[in-house]
């Protein structure tokens, strides 16, 4: 199972819709914290060692020393783990994977942060023409990419920045000036998956990002709890992403079929993806090559020389929800 455990919490509010998360995690964050093994509310069980390494890490990121307030230990499957929670620290935590730290995630008051990064920030809002600055900024950084990625909201601005490049600017849109030629090209996307109702506009949003710029719309759906994203490219409107929540597992769900979940020939989830990409992005699978996530189950790729990749999440019965072209 995913072993970033609770670092959807400050994701998903550092962006206007839920699909302008960092990609592909959210769900199986909160399988897991209810299927842990076990909790411990106490600092005096976790060797010493790992403490230090962690509070050594996480001043590596911060510049600052911090204690921690509390140690959860867990257990899924083959791994072991703590999540640290950071004293004094709005949504602070760092997990410790098999006993070497793997996230570290933390909002921090804009007057605690770093000045290089207060710089970066500063640099990026002048050329937004803000002269308001953030409140707070949030930081993440996953063992496994070495990479720090900051999130900070400022008026109708939500802007990303991996290792201090921009990596999004997303900035809100009246919904009344989204055209009718994006508002056709997702519904056409939508009618690729029977029985879904895109439902009214309720989100927009335009992005600049490192490689295209993209429109982000979010629909109501079925119900106001279970919206559809799509990403709609500038000019061309070509579809980039959609995602509906309706098709995602619940975390009861998610608990229940994690075997079926993970059991699936990727051979099996090509051909069940194959129509569906068809009618929602517009793209023919039939010749790609699907991998599956070792360390996600529920998340493939899609790879083909001299074309556009993409990522797919899929639900415990095979259905997928979530493609995403790269």
């Amino acid at each position: 199972m995913n072993k970033h455990i609770k670092m959807v919490t400050i994701l998903t509010a550092a962006g206007l819709l839920l699909n302008s998360t960092p990609a592909l995690t959210g769900h199986t964050h909160a399988a897991q914290t209810h299927s842990s093994a076990a909790a411990v509310s106490s600092l005096k069980k976790i060797d010493a060692k790992l403490l230090t390494e962690a509070q050594n890490s996480l001043k590596e990121v911060t510049g600052k020393s911090y204690a921690f307030s509390k140690a959860e230990k867990w257990s899924t499957g083959n791994d072991t783990g703590w999540t640290l929670t950071i004293k004094g620290v709005k949504n602070g935590y760092v997990n410790i994977v098999n006993n070497k730290v793997d996230t570290i995630q933390l909002e921090q008051k804009w007057a605690d942060l770093q000045n290089t990064y207060k710089q970066t920030l500063k640099s990026v809002l002048k050329e937004l023409n803000v002269e308001t600055l953030p409140d707070s900024v949030s930081l993440y950084k996953y063992a496994g990419s070495g990479k720090l990625e900051m999130f900070a909201s400022v008026n109708n601005h939500y802007i990303t920045l991996l290792d201090g490049e921009i990596k999004r600017v997303m900035s809100t849109m009246p919904l009344e000036s989204v055209s009718q030629d994006m508002l056709d090209a997702a519904n056409a996307a939508v009618e690729g998956l029977n029985g879904i109702s895109l439902g009214k506009l309720t989100k927009a949003a335009y992005v600049k990002g490192q490689d295209s710029n993209h429109a982000e719309l979010q629909f109501e759906g079925d119900s106001p709890k279970t919206p559809v994203f799509i990403n709609i490219e500038e000019g061309a409107h070509r579809i980039t992403k959609i995602e509906v929540t309706s098709l995602q597992d619940s975390v009861t769900e998610y608990t229940k079929g994690y075997n079926k979940l993970i059991s699936y020939s990727e051979n099996k989830l090509l051909q069940a993806a194959i129509p569906v990409a068809k009618g929602v992005l517009n793209l023919d699978l039939s010749d790609y090559k699907i991998s599956k996530d070792k360390d996600r189950p529920g998340v493939v790729q899609f790879t083909k020389k001299n074309a556009p990749s993409v990522n797919g999440l899929y639900n415990s019965k095979g259905q997928f929800y979530l493609f995403e072209t790269k």
